[in-house]
């Protein structure tokens, strides 16, 4: 019995014949498909292809295919007839409006019985929107790269590793500075527990990021240590932060570690370049360790001269705790600070009705070093008449009290300083020569900072972390343009400028790191004109006269400002004329 013939072999014989039929249903095609003969002329154009190009079936049938299918590189890419087949080739070609459209092609030849190329059929798959897609996600994906190289480039540039953690202290995030200091690549570390990588003894004790978690505090800091990726301890502060997202919930920590391990180094530097205190390691420095060694041992009368905040009375200290007295007082006398009556009280001491509140007897500075040293700061400031006094005790050990007869006696060794030229002084008559040559007896000259630079990081190191334990911000350190800064200036005012200006820069700096910005203005904005001449006098000049202006004519902040006292700062104005 015959088998009935399938609606599918009837559907492909009804297309072979019916071409009304054929035409609607090639129609119906997804894609966009064109037939062209063996000349390359349209014979067939459905209509996805009008959709697609623009062009009805009239305008392209009967003409050459670059008539609807307007591509520059058909001329001399297509070869069809060549090629035989085409497969998923894209292509540009321009539609009736001008639009450019990206297309992806499909294309082959037909034959007729003999195998002759009769035409070629082709389909156009318009991708436009998806190239276009496609496009919009690699520009932004690119965006996103270059962001992240950008984020990557500022948070390599901070001074501090940054780690990002997530609730559960898994590492998301990790710096190239945080695989400097630790030794760690991100690689590696990414996903990890943070107290697996950083392994600091905070960890079991005194976690900061678990101190934000518990106490709700915006920031923690800690100092520790940490062992690095080749094993070796390293000594780092750590500064957590929480981190929210906009609704508040959290999101993780931040944590920023710093290597210590260099300021730790400073510091052991200054440990081996202190002398009794004083820190140096200059060759002027050196000389005058060289001479305290030598003279201390001695009871012989020394005069400590130099500029003003030079140390000379961390010198006479030094002086005193190397030499046989001192187990006895040190006491310390500023001669320019007192009238000339209080002056001779305070040295000599005074009896009970010597002057006017004189209720009781007093002893003085003399009597109350006894078996110790004395130290007589700004000594060209004493007057001509405690001038004599003070020679007889330097001669013979003898002294009266104010408003006394008798005659008393005391073991003291004296050590003087000025920034006065005191030769000069006995030349204008103001000192005594016989004074003079009396306390010259071994002279100490203590250079001034411009002249040893190279303490400078040193000393700028050791009394930062003095200040800063005293200010409660023992973590604050120094960026290395500000030790810069610091090295270039002039320092009219010596030491004691250089602890006044970390003062400044201690109880202002908004944070850890200490910037040039922070320090006081003279050294922010008016380096320049200081360091225009290095005779020390004109520095004086300009550093007072900036003092003043700072201050607004205030001669009392402008003397503590300067560290000196009121008195000095009048003698200062009067000899360099400021008004």
């Amino acid at each position: 019995m015959p088998t009935a013939p399938s609606k599918t072999m009837d559907l492909a014989a009804l297309l072979a014949t019916d071409t009304e039929l054929l035409a609607r249903f090639l129609d119906t095609v997804g894609d966009a498909l064109f037939v062209v003969d063996a000349e390359q002329t349209i014979t067939y154009w459905n209509h996805q292809a009008m959709l697609l190009t623009g062009y009805s079936a009239p305008e392209v049938v009967g003409r050459h295919c670059l008539a609807g299918i307007r591509c520059e590189k058909c001329l001399y890419e297509c070869k069809l007839f060549e090629r035989r087949t085409i497969e998923d080739a894209r292509i540009e070609i321009r539609a009736k409006d001008g639009r450019q459209l990206m297309v992806r092609k499909t294309a082959f030849v037909l034959e007729d019985t003999d195998g002759s190329i009769v035409g070629g059929i082709e389909f156009l798959r318009d991708e436009t929107e998806l190239t276009q897609r496609i496009e919009d996600c690699s520009t932004a994906r690119k965006a996103v790269e270059d962001r992240e190289r950008l984020q990557a480039a500022i948070l390599g540039s901070i001074r501090e590793g940054v780690i990002t953690i997530d609730p559960e202290f898994r590492i998301t995030s990790f710096s190239r500075r945080a695989e400097a200091i630790t030794g760690r690549k991100a690689d590696d570390v990414l996903g990890l527990h943070c107290h697996d990588v950083l392994t600091s003894a905070l960890c079991d004790s005194d976690c900061p990021a678990q101190h934000c978690l518990d106490t709700g505090d915006e920031e923690a800091e800690r100092t520790s240590e940490i062992i690095t990726g080749n094993g070796l301890t390293l000594a780092i502060g750590e500064v957590a932060v929480p981190l929210h997202d906009e609704e508040g919930n959290l999101m993780g920590g931040l944590l920023l570690i710093e290597d210590r391990s260099v300021q730790a180094d400073v510091l052991s530097e200054v440990d081996g370049a202190s002398f009794c205190g004083i820190i140096g390691r200059s060759k002027a420095m050196r000389r005058v360790f060289r001479v305290i060694e030598q003279v201390a041992p001695t009871d012989v009368t020394i005069l400590l001269t130099g500029e003003s905040g030079t140390g000379k009375e961390k010198v006479a200290r030094a002086l005193h705790e190397r030499s046989g007295r001192r187990h006895g007082p040190f006491q310390a006398i500023n001669c320019a600070a007192l009238p000339e009556t209080l002056l001779e009280s305070e040295l000599f001491g005074h009896m009970r009705g010597a002057f006017t509140g004189a209720d009781r007897d007093r002893p003085g500075r003399i009597e109350a070093t006894a078996g110790g040293s004395l130290f007589l700061d700004e000594l060209g400031e004493m007057p001509l008449s405690i001038q004599a006094k003070l020679l007889r005790f330097l001669q013979e050990q003898e002294f009266q009290r104010l408003g006394e007869n008798n005659t008393r006696t005391a073991n003291v060794r004296v050590i003087a300083a000025t920034n006065r030229d005191l030769q000069a002084a006995v030349a204008d008559g103001n000192f005594r020569e016989d004074l003079y040559y009396r306390v010259r007896v071994i002279p100490i000259e203590l250079p001034p900072l411009r002249d040893r630079k190279g303490d400078i990081p040193l000393l700028a190191a050791h009394l930062l972390n003095e200040i800063a334990e005293k200010r409660g911000r023992p973590d604050v350190s120094l960026t290395p343009a500000t030790l810069q800064r610091l090295v270039d200036h002039p320092w009219p005012g010596n030491v004691r400028e250089l602890i006044n200006a970390l003062e400044y820069a201690v109880a202002l700096a908004p944070s850890r790191r200490i910037r040039a910005s922070d320090l006081p203005p003279e050294l922010v904005g008016h380096s320049q004109r200081y360091s225009a001449t290095r005779d020390g006098t004109g520095h004086e000049h300009d550093h007072i006269e900036e003092a003043l202006r700072l201050h607004e004519g205030n001669r009392s902040r402008t003397a503590r400002y300067l560290g000196m006292d009121r008195v000095t700062l009048y003698r200062k104005m009067k000899k360099y004329g400021i008004t």
